[in-house]
């Protein structure tokens, strides 16, 4: 574990392979807020308090966690004082890289996808939504265009469309990725995001989502 000081807000954590075999603790298990992640950010805490007095006791803050590898992972710690700014750094906007907040007050984390800024592990292309219809309406442009498997999932109050390779060999790429873009904004497309989502989100269609809203809505 290296801890680097950014600032009197802020702080830098490397995990690599071997910290996270010393408590058992995989990658994946990160974004899922399990006991052993918990336990593991209060010792990342209390040991950037030994190191810096980087004081987080009581305190608002954000956690930006960003894979480096398959097996190591950067978290970026921030107090925020100011919950507009909270709001603004989780990237409701869709113009930031993949957050994870941590809150103190209930131990669990928050998911918020946005644009991506890592490699993609993922064979999906993810894209979030405000609503339903926005996925409609892109469902009927795209149809003949995109062939292969699409699903829905909504967590909180977005929905998010998953779309795998495309098989219509006769459609550009380009042209799919912008009418895409067009309609919603594209999500941090991971293994470790989708399987997030898999778990914690409400399938909404879980087979052939673009064909069945072409069809029906």
């Amino acid at each position: 574990m290296k801890i680097e000081k950014i600032s009197d807000t802020q702080i830098r954590i490397t995990l690599n392979q071997e910290d996270l075999m010393d408590r058992n603790i995989k990658l994946t298990e990160l974004a899922y807020g399990s006991k052993k992640a918990q336990n593991l950010f209060q010792d990342m805490m209390s040991k950037a308090y030994e190191d810096f007095g980087f004081e987080a006791q009581n305190v608002p803050l954000m956690i930006e966690a960003v894979p480096l590898s398959i097996d190591s992972i950067m978290i970026v710690v921030t107090k925020v004082s100011d919950p507009e700014q909270l709001e603004e750094r989780l990237g409701l906007t869709g113009e930031r890289p993949t957050h994870r907040t941590f809150k103190e007050q209930d131990k669990s984390f928050t998911f918020e996808e946005v644009e991506p800024a890592m490699p993609d592990y993922s064979a999906y292309l993810m894209y979030r939504f405000d609503n339903l219809d926005e996925i409609s309406s892109l469902s009927h442009q795209i149809q003949h265009l995109f062939f292969g498997e699409s699903r829905i999932y909504k967590y909180t109050d977005k929905y998010f469309l998953l779309i795998s390779s495309n098989q219509n060999t006769n459609t550009d790429q380009g042209i799919l990725i912008s009418v895409l873009n067009e309609f919603g904004r594209r999500a941090y497309t991971s293994e470790l995001n989708e399987n997030f989502l898999m778990e914690h989100g409400t399938p909404i269609i879980k087979k052939n989502a673009i064909d069945v809203l072409a069809k029906y809505l």
